[in-house]
C-alpha cells in the first residue's frame, strides 16, 4: 500500500530485484545469483512485462516449495543400488533421480553418488576406476564397457562348462547294433525256438547236359 501509485514499483523486473534482495543464506545465495544474471540479460522494455514476474515465481516455487520432495528424492538416490547386470535401468535411475535432486553435472559429488550404488558389486568398481574417469559422463561410459565385458566372460565360462558335461554323454545316443547269438551265448529264453536255417547251400548244382559220375 505505502509504494501504491508509484510508477517505479509497477515494474516486474523492479519487483523480482527487490524480492531478491528479502532471500538471503549461504544455501540461497547461488540460486539468487543466478536469477539476478538472468534479469541483467533481459530487455528493460521488451521484456518488463508481467509475463517476466510470472516467469520467476514459477522458479521460486520450484525452488523453495518442493523441500520435502527434493529430501525424498535424494532419499531414494541413497538406496539406489547397481545389481548386476541390469547396467542400463541402473544409470536411467541413477539420472532421474540425481536430476530431481537438482545435482550439478559434472560435479565431483554426482561421480561419488554413481560409484556409491556401484559397490553392490566390488569388482566392477574396482575396474571403473582403475582406468581413472575424468567426469560423470566418462564414469558412466567406461561403467557400461566393464559391465559389458564381464557379462561376456561370464557368457564364455558357462558355454564351456556346458560343453564339458555334453562330451561324455554324446556316445551313449549312437544306436546299439542288434545282439548276435550262437548255441553256446544263446539265453534260455530262447531255447527249443526254431531257427530258420539256409539250406541253399547244400543242393546240387542243376545239370548242365552231361552225365553225372560215379
Amino acid at each position: 500500500m505505502a509504494n501504491q501509485g508509484v510508477p517505479g514499483f509497477k515494474s516486474p523486473i523492479r519487483q523480482i530485484a527487490i524480492t531478491l534482495t528479502f532471500i538471503k543464506g549461504p544455501q540461497v545465495n547461488g540460486w539468487v545469483k543466478g536469477i539476478l544474471e538472468g534479469l541483467k540479460q533481459l530487455h528493460p522494455l521488451a521484456d518488463n512485462i508481467k509475463y517476466t514476474y510470472i516467469d520467476f515465481l514459477v522458479h521460486f516455487k520450484a525452488q523453495f516449495t518442493d523441500s520435502t520432495k527434493q529430501e525424498t528424492t535424494q532419499a531414494s538416490l541413497n538406496r539406489l543400488t547397481f545389481h548386476f547386470s541390469n547396467i542400463n535401468q541402473y544409470i536411467s535411475d541413477f539420472k532421474m533421480l540425481a536430476q530431481k535432486a537438482r545435482y550439478t553435472r559434472g560435479s565431483r559429488e554426482l561421480m561419488n553418488m554413481s560409484l556409491k550404488g556401484l559397490y553392490t558389486t566390488s569388482d566392477v568398481v574396482e575396474r571403473v576406476i582403475d582406468k581413472s574417469p575424468t567426469d560423470y559422463y566418462d564414469l558412466k561410459e567406461k561403467t557400461i564397457a566393464v559391465v559389458k565385458n564381464r557379462q561376456l566372460l561370464n557368457a564364455m565360462k558357462r558355454s564351456t562348462t556346458t560343453s564339458a558335461f555334453q562330451r561324455p554323454f554324446q556316445c551313449f545316443n549312437r544306436p546299439r547294433p542288434p545282439p548276435q547269438f550262437n548255441s553256446s551265448n544263446a539265453p534260455c529264453t530262447m531255447n527249443n525256438i526254431p531257427v530258420p536255417m539256409d539250406l541253399s547251400r547244400g543242393q546240387f548244382l542243376p545239370n548242365r547236359g552231361r552225365q553225372d559220375q560215379w
